[in-house]
């Protein structure tokens, strides 16, 4: 939502969807997998994320991305 700023996944695998890009220019959220689950990141409307198609990103346990919107798609800031 729009209040959200950091998503810890803590357990289990599943499908992480990051919000529309549109309309929110620079937002940020910090993506964090604890668990020991995969998660898989997918966009909204044919979205990227740094040019990764929805769906081709996931978090393994303890790894991290930071995003930010730039009003169109999803630019990794962070990972780790």
């Amino acid at each position: 939502t729009a209040s959200d700023y950091t998503v810890s996944c803590t357990s289990n695998s599943f499908t992480l969807t990051l919000p529309t890009a549109a309309g929110i220019t620079g937002r940020i959220y910090v993506l964090n997998n604890s668990g020991t689950g995969t998660i898989t990141l997918n966009t909204t409307a044919s979205q990227t994320i740094d040019g990764n198609a929805s769906g081709t990103l996931t978090l393994a346990q303890y790894k991290n991305y930071t995003v930010q919107s730039d009003g169109s798609n999803w630019i990794i800031l962070s990972a780790k």
